[in-house]
């Protein structure tokens, strides 16, 4: 059997999949789309154990898809389960959970090319290994701090002896309503945060870098694909992301270290693929903030024409990037 389907696991109405999806049929390469959340209404599964793992069958609306020809999966942004309607509440709970380590299960386990797996991408998503990993793969770390200890915020910030931002742990975005809601990136004076609040999460903390500017570095398999991101307004020089509008673009080259350091750092976490944001400071440092393994690439395209999606389909495909 010939393992050369690829498989795009993400919701209906992603357009950065979109760009994949068309830049792999153009290698006429045989794709299926599909969202988990279709599971168990729209998508069926019969799967049973045979010499080489898990054979069987996913149907869905228009296709089917037998397991052991995919050769390459793209997980995306795939949507929650929806149950069918009238279970009780322990009924939902029980059946979701059953169809997260059944249905789940079984994809998770098939021996192909993830990109990426979802438990690679759970690992790489805890902040602090992340910080560690770089540290390890020699990368400049500002320097960082969690806590939910006042105190120690407070000592920490004095040694250090320079303005500190608090971040983020986490990509979480809220809604108010309709609206969206985003914690951004903000300097902080250790004495106007009231301990009280600070105490009731971890929060994590870093030195301010000097910055010329930031860097998006798009790591497909072994291939960087960076764009200079110069921020025009006081907002965007603190956190690029609360001031679209503010922002210029332009594609440039990585440093080799910059791209084996990466390299190694996609190791560690058996990722194929990462989004990585760095500060470059004036005397030309780049300094790693963070690494992200869904990290969102389409409007770098749309802005610089970086080949991203190509790239991704490539990778997909087979081919070597």
């Amino acid at each position: 059997m010939i393992a050369n389907t690829i498989l795009v696991l993400t919701a209906d109405d992603d357009s950065t999949a979109d760009a994949v999806v068309y830049a792999l049929r153009k290698r006429d390469a045989r794709v299926v789309r599909m969202d988990t959340g279709d599971f168990p209404r729209h998508l069926h599964l019969a799967a049973s154990t045979g010499e080489g793992g898990w054979q069987g069958v996913l149907h869905g609306d228009g296709f089917s898809v037998n397991l052991g020809e995919v050769g390459s999966v793209y997980y995306r942004r795939p949507t929650r389960f929806v149950l069918p309607e009238g279970l009780s509440d322990g009924d939902t709970v029980f059946a979701t959970v059953e169809a997260r380590l059944g249905f789940g299960g079984v994809l998770a386990s098939l021996d192909a090319l993830w990109v990426n797996h979802p438990h690679r991408v759970a690992a790489a998503e805890y902040k602090p290994l992340g910080l560690r990993a770089a540290i390890r793969c020699g990368l400049d770390v500002p320097r960082t701090l969690i806590t939910n200890n006042h105190a120690q915020l407070t000592e920490w910030a004095a040694a250090l002896g320079s303005p500190i931002v608090c971040k983020t742990l986490s990509s979480t975005v809220l809604t108010e309503g309709a609206e969206p809601l985003m914690t951004y990136t903000t300097k902080v004076d250790p004495a106007a945060i009231n301990p009280e609040q600070l105490a009731v999460t971890a929060h994590q903390f870093q030195a301010w870098v000097p910055k010329s500017y930031e860097v998006r570095v798009t790591m497909v398999g072994a291939t960087a694909l960076s764009v200079a991101i110069y921020a025009d307004s006081d907002r965007a020089h603190v956190d690029w992301r609360s001031d679209f509008g503010a922002l210029r673009y332009a594609p440039i080259d990585t440093p080799r270290q910059i791209v084996s350091q990466l390299t190694a750092y996609m190791g560690t976490f058996g990722l194929t693929y990462c989004a990585f944001d760095f500060v470059v400071s004036p005397d030309g440092t780049w300094w790693f903030l963070e690494g992200n393994p869904m990290g969102q690439w389409g409007w770098l395209e749309d802005e610089t024409g970086a080949p991203i999606a190509a790239t991704l389909a490539a990778l997909l495909n087979g081919e070597n990037v």
